[in-house]
């Protein structure tokens, strides 16, 4: 099935990066049977986020063939997906995953001799966690321990893997009885880097990643994307494909900028608590926001916000964290929660800060683009001002990682990206009218 968007005038495909080719979407029974189901496929989107273990996806079909009565189809058949698109240089890029059916949903007869309904996907290890728990000894630090889960009990190829074990700290104890992606989660929670925690994550072209927010916060931003009422190159050409690629189609910001909630949750100060079993030695530590990481080059916090007399950063009252330390541990090394001494309150303070402004983009498909990136997005003044000239908003513009992607296959591939930033490239002291 193609799906080329426009032509020119001549017949031949336009340079447009919304054109793609559904190859291929073959469905394995549980006997062995392949079938291929691409010509009953009709729409297909494709999930990835930092905050998830395994890509979703989901495939609405237009069914004629009477296929789930044939096949008897229950879910759990693997679905190979293959989807090729022509790049504007002449070359070709090539997406290929192996899914697994999690759910059948949405049945409907339009008409005697048709049905839709569709299908709920996820990655292979995502289906092998839901079969096993683990509880056995463990004694390394959480990046390791992570690799060993993705290929010992979850069979995931080496290669796909890119996992950090630059981890603070080995950590020694028994898991839990829990689901591999569970427990992946549960190391995840106590991995630190700099100050800064860790996120697990399935990429839709680049494999899956154990990957800190400092290693995200200063890598090379990937695109700079533009949003701007204005396309003034020829149609056709290359400079306009490249344009295009570039270009954000539709910009909303349906997130709740909240001083009020972030306080609550840590985002400005907290203070840890902790207490070693063994020793009965008790300490406390405070976290005050100001040196943190960040994408861009000022902060979340205009000179002056404070109450009670006392600014924002130094209400350390407003979050505790508690934490049990065992120095005599049996076989000696650290128990789980011991990588959480004077990490977790920065730590936790990234992830509130990272909401600082979100956006929900949408822009033509590339399958190079992954979360976990960093884009820089130049978004135009909404609005021109009688001194003024039209020019960037620097408020929403800057440096965002990309958080969760939406891969959408229909008439176009398009994406649609949620994007976050914890910074702002101008500082919130310079207001329009500020003598």
């Amino acid at each position: 099935m193609s799906r080329v968007n426009s032509k020119l005038a001549n017949g031949s495909e336009a340079l447009v990066p919304s054109s793609y080719n559904l190859v291929s979407a073959i469905m394995t029974t549980h006997d062995g049977l392949a079938r291929n189901i691409t010509d009953l496929c009709a729409q297909i989107s494709i999930r990835e986020s930092i905050y998830a273990g395994s890509l979703q996806g989901q495939i609405n079909i237009l069914d004629a063939a009477n296929m789930l009565e044939k096949l008897k189809v229950v879910s759990g058949e693997v679905l190979d997906l293959t989807i090729t698109r022509r790049l504007t240089d002449g070359q070709s890029d090539k997406y290929n995953h192996k899914f697994r059916i999690a759910e059948i949903t949405d049945l409907a007869k339009l008409s005697p001799g048709t049905q839709t309904y569709v299908f709920k996907l996820i990655s292979e290890h995502a289906y092998i966690s839901q079969a096993k728990t683990i509880s056995k000894p463990f004694n390394n630090v959480t990046g390791q321990l992570i690799q060993n889960i993705c290929t010992d009990e979850l069979n995931i190829d080496p290669e796909e893997l890119s996992i950090s074990t630059e981890t603070k700290q080995t950590i020694r104890g028994v898991y839990p009885r829990m689901r591999p992606m569970y427990l992946i989660n549960w190391l995840t929670r106590r991995s630190y880097d700099n100050n800064t925690p860790f996120f697990f994550y399935e990429t839709f072209g680049d494999g899956i990643h154990f990957k800190s927010y400092e290693s995200m916060a200063t890598q090379p931003e990937y695109r700079v994307y533009t949003h701007s009422p204005f396309q003034t190159t020829l149609v056709g050409s290359q400079q306009h494909a490249d344009n295009l690629a570039s270009k954000i189609l539709k910009l909303t910001n349906t997130h709740n900028i909240s001083k009020y909630g972030a306080t609550a949750a840590g985002a400005y100060s907290s203070t840890l608590h902790t207490l070693d079993i063994a020793t009965k030695k008790y300490k406390k530590q405070t976290y005050e926001y100001g040196k943190d990481i960040k994408l861009n080059k000022n902060g979340l916090i205009p000179t002056g916000l404070e109450f009670n007399d006392r600014t924002i950063q130094s209400h350390s009252e407003s979050t505790n964290f508690y934490v049990s330390l065992n120095s005599s541990s049996a076989g000696g090394g650290s128990n789980y929660h011991a990588p959480s001494d004077s990490e977790i309150l920065n730590a936790n303070a990234s992830i509130e800060n990272m909401d600082g402004t979100v956006l929900t983009l949408d822009i033509y498909g590339d399958f190079k683009l992954s979360v976990g990136m960093v884009i820089n997005c130049h978004i135009i003044k909404a609005i021109e001002g009688p001194d003024e000239k039209r020019g960037q908003d620097l408020y929403l513009s800057g440096k965002y990682i990309v958080t969760s992607i939406e891969h959408r296959f229909n008439d176009e591939y398009t994406m649609q990206i949620l994007v976050k930033k914890d910074s702002y490239i101008d500082s919130l002291d310079n207001r329009v009218g500020n003598s």
